[in-house]
């Protein structure tokens, strides 16, 4: 029990460690003099009432929190320029808030503040990992989103946040829905990066898909579906490998995946953070098999459920490469537009797959501050997204 308490406050300093060098790159990345904002990593207590726990397992949970790295002005003379409501980032699975490090000192160029989150069970927020699980809560999609929408909202309101713009990345703007659905009147602007869980499932579209394979191919992917339907998640597969292995397959991840981090150093430094980060047990990794199917469709699909949002608009971004379904983005526009819906949006950058923040900081830049109405002056600074819809 020593050794393993050892090993993960290791790990905890091996985290905290890559953080703080991720926040001196983020000031590489900010197109700002250093003198004119201060970058603040802050936990946020999250008291455990606010969460649908059970009674006994509310009793036994030690005071929770909320991790996040926040970019505000020192100077706070009035600047027309910028946006007051202050914009607040969930980062999408297996990531963290400074997964955002080329794009949060860069954006306060034109928020007054950006707060970028380690969401609840993952990062640097508390870890607890049988959170989640079947003797603290049920295990429905619904309970499961409750979870993270209500210490989302604790964060908030401990935070004096009145209003304001929610950008969400992947499984982060699948949350963002959630919370939308129940405190719109919190929200100015919902921003979806990428986002998971929109689309719906199509079984005559996955067995044509399947049908064209091999017999070991099939086999493989049934039994990898069948291993994520019993909750199997890329995380408890990479703690069960000796260390060495599962670093040298997370370096290969971002050598392979992020091409545009070149530098040897920052290539390492984020190998250390994502690593430590999925060494960690922790509830968020849980979320992954009650929000999606094993087909990577949402279980309770947001595309029927953002033309029903009270929040005044909607915008999707999604990466030229992306392996998301831009279609289903479109088709949530289509569908607010014949119900009366939100103001919805839909932007394409160029040069980016999923991880579009890192793939082309400067087009992620130009395209959250475009479609949240950054003037000509901002935006033009950056390459500018396509409208798709």
């Amino acid at each position: 029990m020593l050794n393993s308490w050892s090993s993960e406050s290791e790990t905890f300093d091996t985290l905290r460690a890559a953080e703080a060098k991720l926040v001196e790159y983020a000031k590489k990345f900010g197109d700002r003099h250093s003198d004119t904002y201060e970058i603040i990593l802050k936990d946020t207590p999250i008291p455990a009432d606010v969460l649908p726990l059970k009674k006994t397992k509310k009793e036994k949970t030690r005071e929770l929190y909320i991790h996040s790295a926040s970019v505000t002005s020192t100077n706070k003379s009035f600047d027309e320029e910028k946006r007051e409501t202050p914009l607040v980032i969930l980062h999408g699975y297996a990531n963290g808030a400074l997964y955002f490090y080329r794009n949060i000192v860069g954006l306060s160029n034109f928020f007054e503040a950006v707060h970028s989150l380690d969401i609840l069970g993952c990062g640097l927020s508390s870890r607890c990992p049988d959170l989640i699980r079947s003797d603290a809560v049920d295990t429905s999609t619904e309970t499961t989103e409750e979870i993270f929408v209500e210490s989302l909202e604790a964060w908030r309101v401990a935070n004096g946040i009145q209003k304001m713009i929610l950008a969400g990345h992947s499984m982060g703007g699948y949350i963002s829905v959630a919370y939308c659905e129940k405190y719109p009147q919190n929200v100015e602007q919902l921003v979806l990066l990428s986002p998971a869980g929109v689309s719906k499932a199509n079984p005559e579209q996955t067995k044509d898909f399947l049908s064209g394979m091999s017999w070991s191919r099939r086999l493989f992917i049934s039994s990898a579906r069948s291993m994520f339907d019993y909750g199997v998640t890329p995380a408890s597969f990479l703690r069960k490998l000796p260390s060495a292995r599962g670093r040298s397959m997370v370096e290969s991840y971002v050598q392979s995946r992020l091409t545009s981090i070149q530098e040897r150093e920052e290539q390492q430094t984020l190998v250390d953070y994502l690593y430590s980060n999925a060494k960690l047990a922790g509830c968020g990794e849980d979320m992954l098999s009650r929000f999606l199917t094993s087909t990577a469709h949402g279980k309770l699909p947001t595309v029927d459920r953002i033309p029903k949002l009270k929040v005044p608009k909607v915008s999707f971004l999604y990466g030229e490469h992306d392996w998301m379904d831009i279609d289903a983005g479109i088709q949530a526009w289509e569908l607010a537009e014949e119900t009366g819906g939100p103001n919805v949006d839909v932007f394409q950058m160029q040069n980016a797959g999923h991880l579009l923040m890192l793939d082309n900081w400067r087009g992620f830049h130009g395209g959250v501050i475009t479609m949240c109405g950054g003037s000509s002056t901002l935006s033009s600074h950056y390459a500018m997204p396509m409208r798709c819809n």
